[in-house]
């Protein structure tokens, strides 16, 4: 996991100095977490930019008042309208303990199927985890080159090394190739004809009365 390194200045707390933060272009932040007391502080709203536009998963060198906190960014509160940043959660991070975290997944490589003529699709773009800060990455890659027309991959197909543990769904599709839609329609099609040398073909004993009274009604 990438590290970056934000300047951040201590706040006030209360409506008030909230608005007044905001004012002066600026997010209103607080860092929490089971060893630490709550760190109130604010950040510019340019600094954020590289945390809150990425699927990527970093982690967050807080220099305040010449002490430095070790964080991830947990969440962002956004303006309804405008969606600028208005609040943002920062988690300190404790060497050796574990951490529960949601990671991008990222696909790698070309599926065969994909090549033959089908289609990919990815019905799971991130997975729950918990590891150790050391362990987490910023994405999860995961090669696909090798899928071919209607496979799929689940996750408990995944192997993560170190301390990772997979808390998503097991049973859960991350990717899969399907064919093409008229591909897939011709053999429908195919499966409602009739199957060759029915035509024409002798009817059975009881089919024959049955015909016959029809013709006599």
């Amino acid at each position: 996991m990438q590290s970056i390194t934000l300047d951040v200045q201590p706040r006030e707390t209360g409506k008030a100095a909230t608005k007044a933060v905001r004012r002066e272009g600026l997010v209103p932040c607080v860092l929490y977490g089971v060893h630490t007391d709550p760190v109130h502080f604010a950040v510019e709203t340019l600094a954020l930019r590289p945390l809150i536009f990425t699927t990527e998963t970093y982690r967050v060198a807080l220099s305040l008042d010449g002490d430095t906190h070790d964080a991830i960014l947990k969440q962002v509160d956004y303006h309804p309208v405008t969606d600028q940043p208005l609040h943002a959660d920062f988690l300190a991070l404790t060497a050796g303990e574990t951490l529960t975290m949601t990671i991008p997944i990222r696909l790698e490589g070309t599926p065969r199927g994909v090549k033959a003529g089908g289609i990919l699709s990815q019905p799971l773009s991130s997975l729950e985890i918990r590891a150790l800060p050391k362990d987490i990455p910023g994405h999860i890659s995961i090669d696909v080159s090798t899928l071919e027309v209607g496979e799929s991959l689940h996750v408990d197909e995944l192997g993560l090394g170190g301390s990772i543990q997979l808390l998503t769904d097991p049973a859960r599709t991350i990717a899969t190739v399907t064919a093409p839609k008229a591909i897939a329609a011709d053999e429908d099609e195919e499966a409602l004809e009739p199957a060759e040398g029915l035509e024409g073909a002798v009817p059975l004993e009881g089919d024959e009365e049955a015909a016959a009274t029809a013709e006599e009604a």
